[in-house]
């Protein structure tokens, strides 16, 4: 890892740049990776290290996590592919744990249930009353804003992350009730699993299939390495705010049209697309190919083909809908990847939402509610560092590139 000779390992650990760790049972030891790893960061900024531009956009890794790896069949969580969770239908709840300790958990039993301090469930029934008037992502900024002034003032879960990230999990899963039928904010119940209360908020006749797919939407929304939102989430962190000041600066670099806030413009489309304006083919035909490269939430810089999005459409599917619903989204998909676009995580959301009859803004919700969890462990992770994120700007002269 290091590329040097064998002595000049063991002067590192001489030194205490490389801890020990007693081996039980045998003479031999072993040697604690994240300071190796350091070492080589190390060397390699030295070496002259990658190029800003390039480190910063899809390029060489800039942080140390034991969270999620990207991989060619998308992400994988502590070592175990989303995937898998995904299809083995493991819970969102199991999924959030496991990225928060490490830990998996042997079953998927709901969380219990949240008892909020009456001041805070009165703020909760206040937002609901301004849901039509903003955003639902704002309505879970203003939720952490909240939540973050009663922590300061002692209200919280007693600084415990893993009880604070089910608290907010949860309220964020009462506010999606917001924009459901009975525009109230509705948490889950005893016994009852996030994927269920988001289906019972939207009044889902289910025969399970709904909160499958819901749930493995979820599982494949949680994490995605350092991701926009996610570095500045870490950068909040690394200040010393606490956990819900992190996750509301989270929320708001996720609202941005090249994030979360690009469903907006897949909303539109599938619009034009039901609508029946014109065929998959003649929609194509009228569009450049520079457009269909730039269709809202197709393609992916670091996947030939989204895998999460894969395994998401093929759950709609398999899903009971009228072919009238489901026909012509699932045409027009199979069009555009012809031409050589295919729809990424965010896309495949909001058309499990449009194909679920729910209403707008709710595929968009789905994926931040999901990726909350991911946020949470990060958030726990970077504390653990104890260190300030702070890069360096290379100046690059008085005249400005615009």
């Amino acid at each position: 890892m290091l590329g040097v000779r064998r002595e000049t390992f063991y002067t590192y650990v001489s030194r205490g740049l490389i801890k020990t760790i007693k081996h039980d049972g045998k003479r031999s030891k072993l040697y604690r990776k994240s300071d190796v790893q350091g070492l080589r960061s190390r060397a390699a900024a030295r070496g002259g290290g990658p190029k800003v531009s390039s480190s910063l956009r899809y390029g060489a890794p800039i942080v140390q996590t034991w969270i999620s790896e990207i991989t060619s069949a998308g992400p994988s969580y502590r070592g175990t592919p989303g995937l898998d969770l995904a299809r083995e239908g493991r819970s969102f709840e199991a999924v959030a744990e496991l990225l928060w300790t490490g830990m998996p958990r042997a079953s998927d039993i709901p969380w219990k249930p949240i008892s909020f301090h009456p001041e805070l469930t009165r703020l909760l029934r206040d937002i609901g009353t301004v849901s039509g008037r903003i955003s639902l992502l704002r309505s879970f900024a203003a939720i952490c804003s909240h939540f973050s002034e009663f922590e300061n003032a002692g209200y919280g879960a007693s600084g415990d992350p893993v009880a604070q990230g089910r608290m907010l999990l949860q309220a964020f899963t009462g506010a999606a009730g917001l924009i459901g039928a009975a525009r109230a904010f509705s948490p889950p119940r005893r016994g009852e699993l996030i994927a269920a209360c988001l289906a019972r908020g939207f009044g889902l006749a289910d025969d399970g299939s709904e909160v499958r797919a819901i749930n493995a939407a979820l599982v494949l929304s949680a994490d995605h390495e350092l991701a926009a939102p996610t570095f500045v989430a870490r950068i909040c962190a690394s200040t010393g705010a606490d956990l819900f000041a992190c996750v509301g600066s989270a929320l708001m670099a996720h609202s941005g049209p090249m994030q979360v806030g690009g469903c907006m413009d897949v909303e539109a489309l599938l619009d034009r697309v039901v609508e029946g304006a014109a065929s998959p083919e003649q929609f194509l035909s009228s569009a450049s190919r520079q457009s269909i490269a730039e269709l809202p939430c197709f393609s992916h810089p670091l996947y030939d083909r989204d895998p999460r999005s894969a395994a998401i459409l093929e759950m709609i599917g398999s899903l009971k809908r009228p072919r009238a619903v489901v026909g012509p989204i699932m045409d027009f998909i199979e069009a555009v990847t012809r031409q050589g676009a295919y729809p990424n995580i965010f896309a495949s959301t909001v058309i499990l939402a449009r194909v679920l009859g729910l209403p707008p803004g709710w595929g968009a919700m789905l994926n931040t509610l999901a990726r909350t969890a991911g946020w949470i462990a990060h958030v726990m992770e970077q504390r653990v560092a104890g260190t300030m994120l702070r890069p360096r700007a290379k100046y690059m002269g008085k005249n400005p590139i615009w």
